[in-house]
């Protein structure tokens, strides 16, 4: 690790290097189908140029890094900085044959990096954890050029997220469910509110910060049937754990009710279901 994450974002790290960091690099190609236009979308409006230096936060197996590698060329470069290994691992085979894409193991929120040399800051979901966000992008915003720019992929309220609403709807109905995160806890829908993302960003030092939304359908498990994409939602969504937690026969009930409900879902591409997120944008100065 280029970088200790002891401290705050200690319970990040050791979920992301244990089960959670290999199951997500196992299951990289329906994560990509799944995700990816997500990304996509906050690509296009980073509107990277040939030549740029980025640095792409919360990386992951390299997806989007790799479609940011592309567009910088041969001139630029491209640091995918994540927490997990295993992550990390399967980013670094992607990219074996290009020379304009690196990967770190590193906590983004502590990690020194070299000031000022960077000229986009990009996060496809990999900032939402932070335990001391404003500290956090604080310490980011260093490796800016005073004339560069920011732009993120966050989700909005997960009461605004049929994809996880719906099946933890129906958990709700069969389990206690743990209390909601309060509105300042790290969490993967902790930047649904547009007025915290501005405050943070703000506190950190970013300027012109704006929040465009984006509403697209996703597949979820894609090539599978029902019951497969049903299942491999129910093992990579906050769901998870709340299942898991349960014994078999009650996870069984709750995951039929499920495959159920999410029935008229289901067509010829798939399960495909309905997300909102925000396309975050500002600038160093």
């Amino acid at each position: 690790m280029t970088q200790s994450s002891a401290g705050n974002n200690a319970a990040q790290a050791e979920l992301w290097n244990g089960e959670m960091g290999r199951k997500w690099a196992l299951e990289q190609d329906s994560l990509d189908a799944m995700l990816a236009p997500l990304g996509l979308g906050g690509i296009a409006k980073a509107n990277f140029a040939p030549g740029e230096n980025v640095i792409d936060i919360g990386c992951g197996c390299g997806t989007t890094s790799l479609a940011i590698a592309e567009k910088v060329g041969s001139g630029g470069r491209v640091l995918g900085v994540d927490i997990s290994e295993p992550m990390l691992e399967q980013a670094r085979r992607r990219a074996a044959a290009l020379d304009n894409a690196t990967f770190n193991l590193a906590d983004a929120s502590v990690h020194k990096f070299a000031p000022a040399s960077a000229n986009v800051i990009f996060s496809r979901f990999g900032v939402m954890f932070f335990a001391d966000p404003t500290a956090a992008f604080a310490n980011i915003r260093t490796v800016l050029k005073p004339d560069g720019r920011l732009c993120l992929v966050v989700w909005r309220p997960v009461r605004e997220n049929p994809w996880v609403m719906k099946s933890l709807m129906i958990a709700a109905k069969h389990v206690v469910m743990p209390a909601p995160l309060g509105p300042e806890e790290p969490g993967p829908f902790s930047f649904g509110d547009p007025a915290r993302v501005t405050r943070i960003l703000e506190g950190a030092g970013f300027k012109n910060v704006k929040l465009e939304p984006q509403d697209l359908l996703i597949t979820i498990g894609a090539g599978r049937d029902l019951n497969g994409a049903v299942d491999f939602l129910l093992g990579i969504g906050p769901i998870r754990m709340i299942l898991a937690e349960q014994t078999p026969e009650l996870r069984e009930k709750v995951s039929q009710e499920v495959k159920q409900s999410l029935a008229a879902d289901f067509g010829p591409q798939g399960l495909r279901m309905g997300t909102a997120t925000w396309i975050v944008t500002a600038t160093n100065r």
